[in-house]
């Protein structure tokens, strides 16, 4: 019994750690250029591919039809909707009609996912949770990515502004004047439905850090929303923020949790 006991218990540790994996799927964007070159002939352009998994720089495929919108935050805050490209890491060319700080924005369509037992079994089901009996895990969540570009020569902060998503990072200082020395703090503020997100959860991580779901570098926003990431290595990086609350109102019917998360993606030089 004690041996029955002991399995036991690593079984539910298993578990646990699965429904942790599960429901922590991430979008993010990734680049082929993070600072592209401007000239005066033929301008500037980049490609992005998205991320979508727990693998940082590239894990599933993501289907166009996921996304509720993708789109372009220019220097002068004028907005383009791009259209994502074909193919499992949607590719997209994106151009440049002049030097500065440029945002990409991607935005997925929101959703529940529930996992019960029926049976003996573990089930999966992309929706609320509804009629079930058994339920493990059941939430409602909600994604949101954005990618800082800089064009040319850039100076002070172009990317200081917000762009409106419910979740979002916004970097208090520009990245690419930064080192990935380690000497150098990132002041990133999160925020809410555009208010300063208390005590949220922060994680950060670099390309080649891990081919894992690992981060790096772990923290909390402070009582401003605010949180500072130190640049531990150069290179493209991955910034995420996770608000997690438990479901209230008529939303208790349908899940156990509310999960929004944030991502930031950009280049140290």
């Amino acid at each position: 019994m004690e041996r029955m006991g002991k399995w036991l218990i690593i079984f539910v540790m298993l578990l646990l750690g699965f429904c942790h994996q599960v429901s922590a799927h991430t979008l993010w964007i990734n680049l082929t250029d993070y600072s592209p070159r401007w000239h005066q002939d033929y301008g500037a352009a980049t490609k992005l591919y998205m991320g979508w998994g727990h693998h940082y720089p590239a894990a599933d495929f993501l289907r166009p039809e996921a996304l509720n919108g993708l789109s372009m935050v220019g220097p002068e805050g004028d907005k383009k909707e791009l259209t994502p490209g074909p193919g499992g890491l949607l590719a997209t060319r994106v151009e440049f009609e002049g030097p500065g700080g440029y945002i990409l924005c991607a935005v997925k369509k929101p959703g529940y996912y529930t996992m019960y037992e029926k049976g003996g079994k573990v089930h999966h089901k992309l929706g609320p949770k509804e009629g079930l009996e058994g339920v493990i895990l059941s939430l409602y969540f909600e994604q949101y990515a954005k990618a800082l570009i800089n064009v040319g020569k850039v100076k002070g902060n172009p990317f200081e502004k917000p762009v409106g998503h419910r979740l979002e990072i916004v970097p208090l200082a520009n990245p690419y004047s930064l080192k990935g020395d380690g000497g150098h703090l990132l002041p990133v503020k999160v925020l809410f439905d555009g208010k300063p997100a208390k005590y949220v959860r922060v994680y950060a991580t670099y390309m080649g850090f891990s081919t894992r779901d690992d981060f790096a570098f772990a923290t909390f926003t402070d009582g401003e929303g605010v949180a500072r990431i130190r640049l531990l290595h150069w290179g493209p990086w991955l910034i995420k923020a996770v608000k997690k609350s438990t479901a209230s109102g008529d939303m208790r019917e349908k899940c156990d949790e509310i999960s929004l998360t944030a991502t930031l993606t950009f280049e140290v030089p």
